[in-house]
């Protein structure tokens, strides 16, 4: 199954939180609350950069949900500024 558009998700969140100043670990906490010290922060990192040898983690509805929760941003309106941004990404 292509999962071009989660790859462009996680590359529009990573470029949004940067330009917020807010750092990952930070964001991973508030995304992923109540998880084990480092987890949250695991589980982030895999999103954004998949080890070579394994297959790439999949993000769920639920937690793409929360991240818009912890941007601020309603869920509809993300995942329509992320169409946008692969749309943009892929006329190039």
């Amino acid at each position: 199954m292509d999962n071009e558009f989660e790859k462009m998700f996680i590359e529009f969140v990573t470029d949004k939180i940067e330009k917020k100043n807010i750092s990952h670990s930070d964001f991973a906490r508030q995304v992923y609350p109540g998880r084990t010290l480092g987890t949250a922060e695991r589980i982030w990192r895999q999103l954004r950069n998949p080890a070579p040898d394994k297959p790439p983690r999949r993000l769920s509805l639920s937690e793409a949900y929360q991240i818009s929760r912890v941007l601020g941003s309603e869920f509809p309106a993300l995942i329509w500024q992320v169409d946008q941004y692969k749309n943009q990404k892929l006329a190039k």
